[in-house]
């Protein structure tokens, strides 16, 4: 029988053992655990995942970040359009929207020949065309900066009339970039209309490679969700795609100046964009609100033709079957989803969307996707007397519109909705004579 010296040495040395196994596989735990760390996410990081699951598609914002502000400050070195008067640099901007007209139409035609079964030899065929549009394009590229320029101090010229100065100079400054858009996918709960996430996707995704992402992330996390162009990102500079619509563009540059104002001043609607629907109905609507006067602003006192179209617009959102009020009906379509959502009936409400989605095509509205991810989106932008379409009953942007209607100015409205905390404070704003 062993002695107790050695039983108690016996159990100590086992003891040890244990201690050492166990420190073996702590160590061994823990280098797993980093070396896992971002390719194994939490079970319920959504984000991590769907990164993980969108990995190689997602947009490179850094590298054009990087190549858009090498442009910006290369230009501020030497701006050119600063020894042009007014009316020359309005000219300036004309004469290259003409010539963005005779490329994209160049494009066209090249395209055709390739696409024409009949002809044996397109690049023999397109190779004068094909000339005409690299010359074209060349030009274009050496002049952008300027009319980048240009439409910057065009939009400044009424910022600062509104107040938005130090100096003289608006801060932040108003900067863009011509440039070709990612895509935006928008995640949204299947039981609510919310959003919950959003990416920023590759440029030149194809139709199909869309719906085959949309389907992945949908079966993954059991949301809604959806791909859409978009017509401007509040990047900084701002990226804007390049188009011959130069009435349109005037706007967007004054609807993304707005975003990166609201962050500039630190503003809670600006801060939670992207974790509360109501701060980023508050920002979208303000934003619009200020792109239509100020676009209107420009115009008249430098595009005078511009100006008059804008007056004499029709409606926009005038249905391609002038029988069909498509206001009124998408309208009527959110609000019953609302309420199907809020009742539980998700796949009732799914199906619904689905035939009214086949209604609006048939009255002339090619809507690929109708579903709450489309909501989420669209409904964001409430700034119409009579409320976004795709708004229903959301009362927040109608909120916005009376602080509007009850402001001095525009500079005056703005610098409001950039101390608005929430909601409920733009409420109690309201209230009070």
């Amino acid at each position: 029988m062993p002695c107790e010296h050695s039983v108690h040495s016996l159990w100590i040395g086992r003891w040890r053992a244990y201690i050492a196994r166990g420190a073996r596989l702590l160590l061994t735990a823990m280098l797993l655990s980093l070396s896992l760390r971002y390719e194994v996410p939490a079970q319920y990081d959504r984000e991590a995942h769907l990164d993980r699951l969108l990995a190689g598609r997602q947009f490179d914002l850094a590298s054009w970040w990087v190549s858009a502000a090498l442009a910006k400050l290369a230009y501020a070195l030497l701006p050119i359009h600063e020894r042009m008067t007014d009316d020359a640099q309005a000219d300036f901007v004309r004469a290259y929207m003409r010539e963005l007209a005779e490329f994209n139409r160049l494009v066209g035609e090249i395209e055709a020949i390739y696409a024409a079964p009949d002809v044996r030899d397109p690049d023999g065929a397109s190779v004068g065309l094909r000339a005409q549009r690299d010359a074209l394009r060349a030009s274009l590229d050496a002049r952008q900066a300027i009319v980048e320029g240009i439409l910057e101090d065009q939009v400044q010229s009424i910022l600062r009339e509104e107040g938005f100065a130090i100096g003289g100079q608006v801060m932040p400054p108003v900067r863009f970039r011509f440039t070709q858009l990612p895509s935006l996918l928008i995640v949204s709960r299947r039981d609510k209309i919310e959003r919950i996430a959003s990416r920023e996707l590759e440029t030149g995704l194809t139709l199909e490679e869309q719906v085959r992402l949309e389907a992945l992330v949908d079966r993954r996390f059991n949301v809604s969700s959806l791909i859409t162009p978009i017509g401007g990102l509040g990047t900084y500079p701002t990226m804007l795609p390049e188009t011959t619509a130069l009435r349109w563009v005037l706007g967007v540059i004054a609807h993304e100046w707005v975003h990166n104002y609201l962050l500039f001043t630190l503003s809670p609607v600006g801060l939670n964009f992207l974790s509360s629907a109501e701060a980023r109905t508050i920002n979208e609507t303000a934003a619009v609100i200020v792109e239509r006067e100020v676009r209107e602003r420009v115009a008249q006192r430098y595009y005078p033709e511009l100006y008059a179209a804008l007056m004499s617009d029709v409606r926009p959102g005038t249905a391609p079957d002038a029988t069909f009020d498509f206001r009124a009906e998408m309208r009527k379509t959110r609000i019953r989803v609302d309420e199907l959502l809020a009742e539980g009936k998700i796949e009732e409400a799914e199906a619904y969307m689905e035939a009214r989605r086949v209604l609006f095509v048939k009255h002339g509205y090619l809507i690929r996707k109708l579903n709450q991810a489309y909501f989420a989106f669209h409904g964001a932008y409430n700034a119409d007397p009579d409320g976004a379409p795709a708004a229903g009953r959301d009362p927040v942007g109608p909120a916005v519109q009376a602080l509007r209607a009850r402001s001095r100015s525009l500079g005056d409205f703005l610098r409001q909705i950039a101390t608005v905390r929430d909601f409920a404070d733009l409420q109690q704003r309201l209230a009070q004579p």
